[in-house]
Parts: structure tokens; C-alpha cells; sequence
């Protein structure tokens, strides 16, 4: 069996995140049929999880397609970088929260206490008790 590995590189995250799979020969000469959906998910759930990205159907696609051109060609690193979005921002997207609705209970200022000091348009100023 020989190990392949994939590395995605997200542009805001300096540390890549890997994946690795050990194929037998004739699994390097048609990679496409190992990419079941287990795998798919297992990809997508590792890659999420380490970059704290979301990755979406398109990426997840795009992945597995170069990863596997490069393991038809031999190669048994593959490295990519993708400009994915925050996972807490994607979910941020989601939120479907309304906040406090209930109007504040007005407050009335003690108008009894209050008067003019001065001049026809006065400015207020609360009497001293």
C-alpha cells in the first residue's frame, strides 16, 4: 500500500491541513473509485475541522478531481490552496435569531420639580430638595 497525501492551504490560515490515503496499485490507477461517500464526507469532515473553514459541494469537487489527476500521475503529495470562508461566519449567515422585541418602559421626568432659572426661553434645572 502506498500513502497519498492532500494538503489544502486556506489563504488566511499559515498552517496546511492534510489528509492521507493508503491505496493499493490498482486503486493509484483509478483513483475516482475510491472517492465513495464515506470518503467524501470523511475529506470534507477533517478538512472543516483542522482549517475551522467551511467547505462547500464546488470545493469538495475540485479537490477531489486534482487529488485525483495527481495520483494518476504519480504524485504522492498534492498540495492546494483555496480562499475559503470561515466556518463561524457561514453559520453567522444562518442566524435566525430576532432579538428583544418588548419596547423599554419609559421613564417620565419629575416635572413638578422642574422650572425655569432665567429669560424667556429658560434653561431647566431641577429645584433642590
Amino acid at each position: 500500500m502506498v500513502k497519498y497525501i492532500f494538503e489544502l492551504k486556506v489563504e488566511e490560515n499559515q498552517k496546511p491541513c492534510q489528509y492521507a490515503l493508503d491505496l493499493k496499485l490498482n486503486q493509484e490507477n483509478s483513483p475516482e473509485s475510491i472517492f465513495t461517500e464515506e470518503i467524501k464526507t470523511s475529506l470534507k469532515n477533517s478538512l472543516e475541522k483542522q482549517s475551522s473553514c467551511k467547505i462547500n459541494g464546488g470545493h469538495l469537487n475540485q479537490i477531489i478531481k486534482t487529488w485525483s489527476q495527481e495520483i494518476k500521475q504519480g504524485f504522492r503529495t498534492t498540495q492546494m490552496t483555496l480562499n475559503l470562508p470561515l466556518a463561524i461566519l457561514e453559520n453567522l449567515n444562518q442566524l435566525q435569531e430576532k432579538g428583544y422585541q418588548d419596547k423599554p418602559e419609559l421613564i417620565e421626568p419629575p416635572w413638578s420639580e422642574i422650572e425655569p432659572t432665567e429669560g424667556i426661553l429658560p434653561p431647566l434645572t431641577l429645584i433642590p430638595e
